[in-house]
């Protein structure tokens, strides 16, 4: 409960905080920070990898171009924001949610690993596709920021837990500040849509309602086609697999290369998947 009301009161004061849009640059840095601690924590292993986790990486892989070429007819704001959230991999708190649901920790652990680097390496080709309509985006231009952004913290991880295990061992206590740095970048995110919206003036207000009511739908379809998939012994594990996104990611690729309003697609999610997983602890109790 109280890390739920410490994301609304980030939103809350970022939308009243409008110029702290200009602090966008320090999300890259926070995100980054974020996934070192996460990856600390991560235990390696060839024996975690299964078929599922083929199908949740090409899922991934393949859903955003195949929503964003679905709704872009109806309304590009919307097909954008719900790229930006569909192409994030799967989160690194998603093995947390596991052992809270009972699910099996190791595969949604592969899931994560497998997805981050995947992603990195695909979304630099698939994004010149969709913001390329908009702007002239190379592959090259986004394919640096995008791998650097997972893979430095990945290597510099299993760097440290190799050469100074202790080390690793002791900043790995201080992991909680991490929920601080996910909070600074949910403000600088609702104050970059807060930004937006003062410039749009009254006719963002529909907008706003037609994204939220999109990825609220996307969060839905994609934690219940993970369960389908996963059927019948891993429902949990895949469900979290393919539903439980690294909204962090989501915000820092819609501020870098998208737009300020298409951010509101991952802090959306944010609200969305933190309601589904408490409902489905609450049915499991």
């Amino acid at each position: 409960m109280r890390r739920s009301m410490g994301i609304l009161a980030a939103i809350g004061i970022g939308l009243l905080i409008p110029a702290a849009e200009q602090l966008g640059f320090l999300i890259r840095y926070c995100l980054m920070a974020m996934l070192f601690f996460s990856f600390l924590e991560v235990r390696f292993s060839c024996q975690l990898l299964q078929r599922a986790h083929l199908v949740v990486v090409v899922l991934n892989l393949a859903l955003p171009l195949l929503l964003f070429a679905l709704l872009r007819p109806f309304n590009l704001h919307v097909a954008l924001a719900v790229f930006a959230i569909a192409a994030a991999p799967t989160a690194a708190v998603a093995p947390v949610m596991a052992g809270y649901l009972k699910g099996d920790v190791s595969f949604v652990t592969a899931a994560v690993l497998i997805t981050s680097p995947a992603v990195a390496l695909v979304l630099p080709f698939l994004l010149p596709l969709v913001v390329g309509q908009q702007a002239e985006v190379e592959a090259l231009t986004v394919a640096m920021p995008v791998i650097s952004i997972i893979f430095l913290p990945l290597l510099a991880s299993l760097a440290l837990r190799w050469a100074w295990p202790a080390a690793a061992t002791r900043i790995q206590r201080y992991s909680g500040y991490s929920f601080s740095l996910f909070l600074f970048n949910v403000f600088v995110a609702a104050a970059s849509a807060s930004h937006f919206a003062r410039g749009e003036g009254s006719s963002a207000l529909g907008l706003f309602f037609g994204i939220g009511l999109a990825v609220a739908l996307l969060c839905l379809f994609q934690f219940r086609l993970g369960e389908r998939i996963g059927r019948p012994g891993r429902m949990i594990d895949v469900g979290l697999s393919l539903g439980r996104k690294n909204t962090m990611f989501g915000i820092w690729l819609a501020l870098t290369f998208i737009s300020p309003v298409a951010a509101l697609g991952p802090m959306y999610y944010i609200l969305f998947q933190n309601l589904y997983n408490s409902w489905q602890m609450y049915r499991m109790q």
